[in-house]
Parts: structure tokens; sequence; C-alpha cells
């Protein structure tokens, strides 16, 4: 490295380096420090968190971070925050280095107030979010927590300003840990954490602080950001980036929320003109067809015209301007009903609100970045139908990156720049990638593919079922330990478990699973099976392990785990195939696939020591598709259809006992 860059030993608080760790730092100093754009495709193990703070300290220090000198870092789940603020702490212990961080969850998560009151709690979060607001602009009843934390307009309590300099001096709190402090104060920790980012030079938050401009305009002028262009961002798990940029500006309804919303509307005496029962029936008319055409959960696109066309014509109405109003007046009574609920220790949320938002949106979010559909669940025998509206481009949000002065992406599977450059809508001239191979062993790790077998849609038949669950009671004896298995969907993981004969203790992920749920099970079991979807909630940022190594012996991956073929993934194939051309369909329905086998077969090595096997159970995984794996896979891949070899290698593997060695709990 150049003289006058500063060293990184200088600022990194551990002994010494893990593999390629040094060169992470480096490649994320030059990448803050020069005001690139940097894709840094780095695996589980490398450390990345504390070599971007490393790196940072060091652009600070050189005085290459911009007027500000400020950073934001966006992480996408509690365990993420919690190991920033973690590394945050050691700097300040081992180095002795003056930096401070304003730690952000959300401002429910951050509520005293929810703490004594369940409903509070429990209240959907864009409920919470208008009750808070009414609460603060002390719209009928008052929280005593934000009257408590200002003297007045402008001017700080003591109790406040206490907490304030008590959170500046540990450098870095936990949400959690300030909630539990001004509680005892009796003050707002979301205003408090406002206030301590205005002195920080480190905000930590999800991805929302920067992508949804409302949240981006309150908070960055707090942070003493005036400008996009004098702030620096580091995204972490910035593989989900694209996700969650549609998501914020997608939604869904059930027809049972508008049903709930009628009711409401005669409860409250709210002037819906009829408009929720009606929905509540249309909603429920389109999904019997959706279903009678595809079955369930199968997303149908729908004109957006002719469904307003339909509601106008149910309600007598002229023009879409009145039903527009009525929808404004309609989230106004609901903010109405909310209020009137927290009041008498209910729940403050508000059915009326809730769809009037949502048809609002249905309606206003057009044009061909937009998909609107219908969609039919079928539970204990009931067919009920959805509603939803999806964004098809992430660039409408994350186009914002390029606005930053400096902006580093990382993640473990950022395998094909190119997807995310154009996908998020990214400058490529000022875009720059590194990649470093896994810093564990590759011996640790045995790569199989089962030829005999695969998920293709064209092959969903009972035999192949059957050949699946018949091959799974083989590997999982032969694997032994403890096993995850993920499947492309549940309606496969349904199919095969007809036909799988567990002899071990074994959970199934359902809809409302728990990591920690998860967590206690494996660890309380040397021999048990882990059976969940890829893109689920066990297959995708959950560290499974305990006292720092994995507790899996073997991850087996059912199928390769396309998205689901359904009208609305056909909206995106197209529309990306509008946008690049050839690329459109790769970009679709490969790299999504890519990311979810990666993200499973993940889960397996969580430290240096530990080994195990991970079994593709698909025949394209050898074939074309191969190409796009990393190349470490494509080497250490062995391919066979004949399941005697395929036993025969994990035995091998695992020292000729059938059993892995470690990986207990």
């Amino acid at each position: 490295m150049d003289e006058q860059v500063p060293r990184p030993e200088d600022y990194f608080p551990y002994p010494e380096f893990r593999r390629h760790q040094r060169e992470v730092v480096e490649f994320a100093y030059h990448v803050l420090a020069s005001g690139w754009i940097g894709l840094l495709n780095a695996p589980c193990g490398i450390g990345k968190s504390v070599a971007a703070l490393t790196a940072y300290l060091m652009a600070r220090d050189a005085d290459l971070m911009g007027p500000s000198g400020k950073l934001m870092v966006l992480t996408r789940t509690k365990a993420q925050l919690e190991i920033y603020v973690r590394e945050i702490r050691r700097i300040r212990d081992v180095l002795g280095i003056d930096i401070t961080a304003a730690v952000f969850a959300s401002r429910q998560d951050m509520c005293p107030l929810r703490l004594e009151n369940l409903s509070l709690a429990k209240a959907r979060y864009k409920d919470f979010l208008r009750t808070c607001k009414q609460l603060r602009r002390s719209v009928g009843a008052i929280c005593p927590y934000y009257e408590a934390t200002y003297r007045s307009r402008f001017k700080l309590s003591s109790a406040t300003r206490a907490a304030v300099a008590r959170a500046l001096r540990t450098g870095a709190t936990l949400p959690g840990e300030l909630v539990e402090l001004c509680r005892d104060l009796g003050i707002c920790a979301y205003e408090a954490v406002k206030c301590v980012a205005r002195r920080a030079d480190i905000l930590v938050g999800n991805y929302n602080y920067l992508l949804l401009e409302p949240v981006r305009e309150a908070i960055l002028w707090r942070f003493g950001v005036d400008d996009l262009g004098e702030l620096s961002c580091v995204i972490d798990e910035a593989h989900n980036l694209d996700k969650w940029a549609v998501e914020i500006m997608s939604d869904e309804i059930s027809s049972l929320s508008f049903s709930r919303a009628a009711k409401e509307a005669e409860e409250f005496g709210v002037p819906d003109r009829g408009l929720m029962a009606e929905m509540a029936d249309l909603v429920d008319e389109m999904g019997q067809e959706t279903y009678k055409l595809y079955g369930p959960e199968y997303e149908r696109l729908v004109d957006q015209e002719l469904v307003a066309d339909m509601i106008l014509d149910r309600l007598g109405l002229t023009s879409k301007r009145v039903l527009t109003s009525l929808l404004r007046l309609l989230e106004d009574e609901g903010d109405r009903v909310r209020l009137l609920r927290a009041e008498e220790g209910q729940a403050p949320i508000s059915y009326v609100g809730r769809c009037a938002s949502f048809l609002r949106d249905f309606l206003s979010f057009s044009g061909r970045e937009f998909a609107h559909y219908s969609l039919a669940l079928e539970r204990d025998g009931q067919v009920r139908g959805r509603l939803g509206v999806r964004c098809l481009d992430p660039s409408m949000t994350t186009s914002v990156l390029n606005d930053l002065r400096s902006v580093l992406l990382m993640s473990g599977t950022l395998w094909h720049r190119d997807y995310y450059v154009e996908v998020l809508g990214l400058d490529r001239s000022k875009v720059k990638f590194m990649s470093v191979p896994s810093p564990f062993p590759r011996e640790n790790r045995l790569l199989l593919v089962d030829k005999a077998v695969s998920t293709k849609y064209e092959l969903r038949v009972e035999q192949e079922f059957e050949a699946i669950a018949r091959r799974l009671s083989v590997l999982l004896k032969a694997i032994g330990g403890r096993v995850a298995i993920y499947f492309p969907s549940y309606d496969v993981m349904d199919e095969v478990l007809k036909r799988l004969k567990l002899d071990v203790p074994y959970l199934t992920e359902e809809r409302g699973t728990r990591v920690e749920e998860v967590i206690a099970f494996m660890s309380s079991h040397e021999r048990c099976v882990l059976l969940g979807v890829a893109r689920g909630k066990v297959s995708e940022g959950v560290d499974l392990s305990a006292g720092g190594r994995g507790l899996l012996s073997g991850v087996i991956i059912v199928g390769l785990p396309y998205p689901r073929k359904t009208g609305l993934q056909e909206a995106l194939t197209a529309y990306f195939e509008e946008r690049f051309g050839k690329r459109g369909w790769h970009y679709a329905n490969t790299v999504p696939c890519l990311i979810a086998l990666a993200q499973s077969a993940g889960r397996l090595q969580r430290s240096p020591s530990d080994r195990g096997v991970v079994v593709i159970m698909d025949k394209r995984a050898a074939g074309r598709f191969k190409r796009y794996l990393p190349r470490e896979w494509q080497a250490d891949m062995v391919a066979t259809q004949n399941l005697e070899a395929l036993v025969q290698a994990i035995r091998e593997f695992m020292g000729n006992s059938g059993t892995p060695v470690q990986h207990s709990a």
C-alpha cells in the first residue's frame, strides 16, 4: 500500500487478520476514500463488519470522508445490527479510538409505551406509526414519554440530555438497552436516539433509513447531513437489497381484511358508502376465478383499470377522482378509529384505514414498473381471495445510491456484478468489484449432486416425489447428526413429506416459525432434521450455530429453487427482458435461484472448524446451470446418479463412521 495510506493494523481491534480480511479492509478503504460504489463478494467468516469499520476509521483519519465525515451502516436483521454494536465497542475498548454510533430499531420496537400497553405492541406497524403520530400531536390522548422528552418545542428535558450523554459515553447502545434506560427516565427512546445521531459518527439502522424518502429526510438532518453527497454508506447482506426495494413499494391484502373493515365501518359510524363490503365480495370473486383457473397461491395478473371500473360500478360512482377523495376520507377516519381504540386500551388498528391506504396505492401505482394481481389461498378447506400490487423495478428506490458520496455493498453471494449494477440502477462508471474466496478450508465441505432426480416443473409427478423421498432417507442416514433439508416451495416440501419416513426428531418450517425455536430444537438433539424452504426464514440470514460453531452436519437442497412460475413472475420476466434484453430471463429467474441456493448451502459452515456435506438433489445443477456457480463450487462438485456412490463419498468424508466428528451444541 502507499506510504500515505493509514495502516490497517492501527485501526483493527484484533491481534491478527483472518484469511483475506486485510484485502477486504484495503478494498473498503479505497471505496470510501475515493467515492466509489463498491461491490464486495466475501463469504461468511471473513469478518466483513469489522473490516468495514476499520476502513472507515482509516479514511476518516486521512480526512477522506468528505465534510461530514459521517457513515451510515444499513443492516437487514437484528443479529447483524448487534454485530456492529459489538465491534464498535471493541474498537473503543481495545484501541481507545473515539467512535460513536446512533443505533436505530423501528419506532415501534423502541417505544417504551408499548411495554405497558400490549395493544400497541401487537399493532400492525403502519397502524402503530399513525397512532404514534396522533399521540405526539396530542390529538385526544397524549404519549407521556414523548411529552417528557422535551422541555419545550426546541429544548430537551434534563432526563433526555442524561440519556443522550450516557449513550455517547458507551459509544454504541443496543436499541433494547436504550429502551430500558429511557423507560426508567420516563422518556421516548426513539426521540433520544435521534438526539444521539446529531453527535454520532455512525448511524446504524435498516435499509429503510436510506431507501424510504420520508424516513431518509426525517433522519439525515438529525444526523447532521445536509446533502446525500456528503454521506458514505455500508450496506450489509446486500443481496437482499433488490427484494427489499420492491417490497417497500408493493402491498397485498385479503378479502377478510375488507370484511373486517365493513364491520368496523358499521361499528364506528364510518361513511364508507358500502365500499368495504363490496370490496370483500369483489376480492373473493376474483380469487375464486383465479383458483378455478390456476389453483391456490398463483398470482394472476389483473387489469388495474378494469378493477377500478368494477369498483366505481358497484358503488354507483362516476369518476376515479370521487373514489380517490372517498379513500382519503376513509384514511382519516381510520386515524380516528385507531385513537378511539387506543384510548379504550385496545390495539390501535383500523381495517378501514388499512384497506383505504391499500386501495389508494393499488389505483395510483401504475405504469410498466408495476403489476397488479389476484391470488387465492386455501386454508381449512376454504378459499379466500387476495389482491395485490407489486413493484417490478428495484431501481425506483435504489438509484438513490448514486447520490451518495460513496457506498460499499457487501454480501457472500454477490456472484454476478452485472445483475446488481443493472437491476439496482448503479452508475457503472463508479462501480468497483472485489471477490474473495471462502476463508474456510475447502476440504471441510463435501459438495455432491444427485443426478437421479429433479424438481423441474414438468417432472413434479408422484414417481419423482417418491424417488426423492426414498433417496433422502438413505442420504440422511449416511450423513447423520443434524441435517437441514431445503425445498423450492412449500408445495414440494408437503409432497415429499407425505412419502418420507423419518426416524429422528424433525422440525418443519411454517410461515410463523421463529428462528429462536429452530436453534433451541437443534441444540437439544444431536440427531435431527430441519425441513424448510429456500428463501424462507431458516435458509437466509439465520446463523444456525451455538458457541461459535455450526450446528449442522449437512445441508440437502432438494431441487433448484427457481422462482415459482406465476403470472407475476412472468410479468417480472417480461419487464426485465424489455429493460435488459437477452439478460432479462437470467436476471428474473436464474440469479434469484443462485442466491437462494448459495444462502441455503451457507447455513452449513459458520466457523473454520465446521465440517459437513452439501447435497444438491437435482441433475440440472451438473448441467448448463453449473457455469453460473463460483469456480470453487464447479471444481469441488462431485455429481452422480448412483446412490451407492453418493453414500460412499459421504462415509469416506465423515471418516467411515457415518456420523460427523463434531457439531455438538
